[in-house]
């Protein structure tokens, strides 16, 4: 089709496949759009949450170092294994001893 094909009638027409054309373009650049907006919006939240956990994870070992310090310059061999077992213990295991300890303190407290 040349250009003077689609002049008819007096009138000025463009063809269909370019108004169709660039239509569908813009459709899907706004889809492009939208999916590098959710896309860095992912990264973003995946980085953001790296970070804090980085940060906690920081946190917690410092927690750890300062608490093996104060094991440490506890005097008397027993009393600082002791200490650092307790520290060394599992979480579930200082969960349920001090739980039993607890129900035991308070029965006590009750006679």
């Amino acid at each position: 089709m040349r250009q003077g094909d689609w002049h008819t009638a007096g009138r000025h027409t463009s063809p269909p496949s370019t108004w169709v054309d660039r239509r569908s373009q813009r459709w899907v650049v706004v889809l492009a759009g939208l999916v590098i907006a959710a896309l860095l919006a992912a990264f973003h939240q995946v980085v953001a949450s790296a970070v804090q956990q980085g940060k906690i994870l920081r946190m917690d070992a410092a927690t750890h170092e300062q608490a093996v310090w104060r094991c440490n310059a506890l005097r008397g061999d027993r009393v600082r294994a002791s200490c650092l077992a307790q520290l060394n213990a599992p979480p579930l295991a200082q969960a349920d001893n001090s739980d039993s300890d607890a129900s035991v303190d308070i029965a006590q407290v009750t006679r």
